[in-house]
């Protein structure tokens, strides 16, 4: 799974599309989730649906996408701009303004954990040449 450059600039002309829009967020989603596992807490997260042109996503399929991506949001840097919404059946789905914030929030998850990363010491040392430990008589 691979990192793919999220769209930042949704306007009002842009449409929502399963193919390429959700995949990206999916798989972003699914790829910041593998890498903040190996240095934050793990939160449980809610099981991504797979849809294709037949399926009519529901309220859920958009309200799993907001959970993982605030559990995410949460075990990584939790920020006060990171806000999520949760949609009631019958809502309007997300608009360019919900798909600019998914796919901001994605990308500032993206660079806090290339942060975190970045910062953390490591320490070097190699085994193996002389006496290693404490003899005690």
């Amino acid at each position: 799974m691979a990192w793919q450059t999220p769209k930042t600039t949704w306007d009002g002309q842009d449409a929502f599309r399963l193919d390429p829009d959700y995949e990206r967020i999916r798989g972003n989603l699914l790829y910041l989730r593998q890498r903040a596992a190996a240095i934050t807490q793990k939160p449980d997260y809610g099981q991504m649906q797979d849809y294709t042109v037949d399926g009519v996503p529901l309220a859920e399929f958009f309200n799993r996408v907001e959970e993982n991506l605030a559990a995410l949001a949460a075990a990584v840097q939790p920020r006060p701009e990171y806000a999520t919404r949760a949609f009631v059946p019958g809502d309007l789905v997300w608009d360019w303004r919900d798909l600019e914030r998914i796919e901001g929030m994605l990308l500032q998850i993206y660079n806090d954990l290339n942060a975190i990363e970045n910062g953390q010491q490591k320490l070097a040392f190699c085994l193996g040449g002389g006496l290693f430990g404490t003899f005690v008589s």
